[in-house]
């Protein structure tokens, strides 16, 4: 028998082949997992996954799963990731069984927060599943400590569309602007609950140190149906830390213009107990950038004391009650005024004492799994004395004191369903402003400026309801009624009432892409305090005449698009959002400054509008985050066809940053901030501005080292104009830094 040799070489190497290629498929592992976070068990929608020392990787689907192929026989570790969550490396023997599903569960970053929940709306949601566009600040905290940790003026700023502007270049108050609409206008909460405004709305940015904050929340556009009057603009809250965990923070920081800080911060748990304290100290230095004997910063010192005591009585009940006590002097002016020296021709000072003392009280009760009834009170005493000397025989001096004592109350039923959330709520506000008897000169202060008592009495009734009414589309709607009596001495008493709906909603188009869409209606009674008021001290500022003066209304709606995705397996996010506003007020108060003798509030027959858009972009590509933000802002009274455009409003402006950051070793930062020019009272357009700042932090174990330069630029008001008006800087309208460069360095010990 013939043996064909060449069939049985062809049979051989057919045979190797299917071999090897059985070899090689073997060898040849699936992976398919499911990554979910550990605080809230959700899905993360493009969670990374790779195969350590190799460019295989995948991303997690929109239900957090992902299968990872072309894995070879043996043991191998693989890298999951995701931003904001701490990075997990995972060993897996393969080839193992088909068909299993590894659940791996992800923690968050110490530096991010664990789930991002508004207090603001009552809501209880995420950030993301919320219609109302709310925007939230929350690892920028503990950076704007470093900058600036005896205010929060720095803070606020990091998102787009809102300002800081300076009242008075004598005491440095400032107010925040929103979308390019006066201080008044913005409601500032903490913790939820109204603590300021009215007489101490020009200090209150400068008083508020930020090291217990926990995060920052925005409220953009017409939220009077969520706290009542005020909030034309939009609300901030404020939002604090809460007794969680053992922590203790030391801060110092001293800075080269003559700043000093000394902060401590103390959170203890125990059981059912817990407790939270800050006191900060902050002592600054009269200094005068220019050296024309000025002082562009005023001499500070101030003291912060803010304990809480938070107890859990049982799985239904838990309460909390807080005092804030702070109190400050500054004085600006003369350099030799406030260096206590006497010298020749020097006589200018503006002097200011507060004092506030403000509680806080809050209990919640769960009537059962879906239902939680809530009861909050608060009460602040505010006292504030203003002693100008603009005159150098002190014929024009100013004295104005008084206090202003606030209340708010709250009664809300929560009940929180599987996709509804349903808000019913009655408070009562009370904001009385009485002026001190004393006067130093008793014509200047009584006949010109005769007593501006106010009070106002706010009950309102409330009901927010959010509905999700598919797992892309939710709605929520809100309607307030709120009824006011307001008191001025001298004056009719005003009684007014108002009905305010709003409307906002969700749609998710994509996993990556959404859209939100409100808008609601607001109100502000009309006050002797404003921030046009407020460079003059008050002085033959006229009594408010309800007779003649009405509250103002508005409305106001914005569009909301925003995409958000990660890329690859190099932890790529991008965000974008892009929103476009619209507000109106009709009858707008304003202060005439035609005669600085006789300063009286008006209400024309005209409209204040506010429109524009904002743009952001936010890229984080591994351990490098860049931030850019963009705002239009068209801001002018407009009467008939004649429009007088808003002072001290830049149309353009471009604000952003760069961070590099290692958890736990370094941090560094670069900021910019870009403003065009901005219309002075008397017509004349200001140069644009270009300001950037660096920061530095290195980690060594408790120890936090900082280092941040502020205004590398130099950019200052005196340096294109002399900040004098008439011999005195109180009247000047402040549209630039005024102190120029300097830096601060510190030390933070976590105890």
């Amino acid at each position: 028998m013939a043996i064909n040799f060449q069939k049985i070489n062809k049979m051989r190497i057919l045979t190797l082949l299917l071999i090897a290629c059985a070899t090689i498929t073997n060898a040849q592992n699936s992976l398919i997992v499911r990554v979910i976070s550990e605080e809230n068990k959700e899905t993360l929608v493009g969670a990374t996954l790779l195969l350590e020392g190799t460019n295989n990787g995948t991303s997690t689907n929109k239900e957090g799963g992902a299968l990872l192929q072309n894995i070879p026989n043996g043991k191998h570790n693989i890298i999951i990731s995701y931003i904001g969550y701490l990075q997990k490396e995972i060993s897996y023997n393969f080839p193992q069984a088909t068909g299993i599903v590894h659940k791996i569960e992800l923690s968050t970053s110490d530096t991010e927060k664990k789930e991002i929940i508004i207090e603001a709306t009552r809501a209880n949601r995420t950030v993301a599943n919320l219609p109302t566009r709310t925007e939230v600040l929350i690892e920028e905290i503990d950076e704007a400590a470093s900058m600036e940790p005896s205010k929060i003026s720095h803070l606020i700023t990091h998102s787009t569309g809102i300002q800081v502007q300076t009242t008075a270049a004598g005491s440095n108050g400032a107010v925040v602007r929103i979308q390019g609409l006066n201080g008044r206008y913005t409601q500032m909460l903490k913790d939820g609950f109204p603590l300021y405004g009215g007489f101490s709305s020009s200090l209150d940015i400068l008083q508020i140190p930020p090291l217990d904050l926990r995060q920052v929340e925005y409220v953009k556009g017409s939220a009077s149906t969520l706290y009542g009057g005020g909030a034309i603009a939009g609300i901030i809250n404020l939002v604090t830390k809460k007794a969680n965990k053992n922590e203790s923070l030391l801060h110092i920081n001293s800075s080269s213009i003559g700043g000093k800080d000394f902060n401590i911060f103390i959170s203890e748990r125990t059981g059912k107990w817990g407790f939270t304290n800050l006191v900060s100290m902050h002592i600054q230095k009269g200094y005068d950038s220019n050296r024309d004997g000025v002082s562009n910063i005023a001499q500070v010192s101030k003291f912060n004391l803010n304990p809480k005591i938070f107890y859990n009585l049982n799985k239904k009940t838990d309460l909390y009650f807080g005092v804030t006590i702070s109190k400050e002097n500054r004085i600006g002016g003369d350099m030799d005024i406030i260096r206590d020296k006497i010298s020749i021709g020097k006589y200018y000072s503006d002097k200011q004492e507060s004092t506030r003392f403000t509680t806080q009280f809050s209990i919640n009760y769960k009537l059962d799994n879906i239902r939680t009834i809530s009861f909050k009170n608060s009460v602040s005493s505010f006292d504030r004395s203003i002693n100008i000397n603009d005159d150098i025989l002190e014929t024009s001096s100013i004295a104005f004191r008084g206090n202003q004592l606030n209340s708010f109350t709250e009664l809300n039923l929560n009940i929180e369903k599987e996709k509804q959330n349903i808000n019913i709520g009655l408070n009562a506000l009370y904001d009385k402003f009485t002026k001190d008897k004393f006067l130093r000169n008793f014509i200047d202060n009584f006949l010109t400026q005769p007593l501006k008592n106010q009070k106002f009495q706010t009950i309102g009734l409330y009901t927010n309801h959010l509905w999700d009414i598919t797992e892309k589309f939710a709605l929520e709607s809100g309607l307030r009624a709120d009824k006011v009596k307001g008191s001025q001495q001298y004056s009719i008493p005003l009684e007014q009432s108002f009905v305010l709906p709003k409307i906002s909603a969700l749609y998710k188009m994509t996993t990556e892409l959404s859209i939100r869409i409100g808008g609601g209606m607001g109100y502000r009674m009309p006050s002797i305090f404003s921030e046009e008021a407020e460079p003059y001290g008050y002085k033959n500022v006229q009594t408010v005449n309800f007779s003649t003066l009405v509250a103002e209304e508005s409305y106001g709606t914005n569009i909301d698009f925003k995409y958000q995705s990660s890329f690859g397996t190099n932890n790529i996010l991008l965000s974008l959002n892009q929103m476009f506003f619209y507000n109106k007020i009709d009858k707008p108060i304003t202060l005439n400054e035609n005669n600085i003798d006789n300063l009286l509030y008006e209400q024309k027959n005209d409209h204040l509008l506010s429109k524009g858009y904002e743009s952001q972009i936010k890229l984080t590509v591994d351990k490098f985050t860049w931030f850019f933000g963009y705002t239009y802002t068209d801001v002018y009274l407009k009467n008939g066809e004649n429009k007088n455009w808003i002072t001290l409003t830049p149309k353009h402006s471009i604000k952003g940053d760069l961070l590099f950051a290692i958890d736990k070793k370094w941090r560094i930062g670069w900021d910019y901030d870009y403003k065009s020019g901005q219309f002075l009272k008397n017509g004349n357009k200001t140069n644009s501005l270009f300001t950037t700042g660096l920061i530095a932090e290195r980690t060594i174990d408790n120890y936090v080292i900082f280092l941040n330069a502020e205004n590398i630029t130099n950019i200052r008001q005196s340096n294109v104009g002399d900040v004098l008006t008439n011999g005195s800087p109180q009247f000047t309208e402040v549209w630039a830094p005024l102190e120029g460069f300097f830096f601060n360095v510190g030390l933070k010990i976590k105890l």
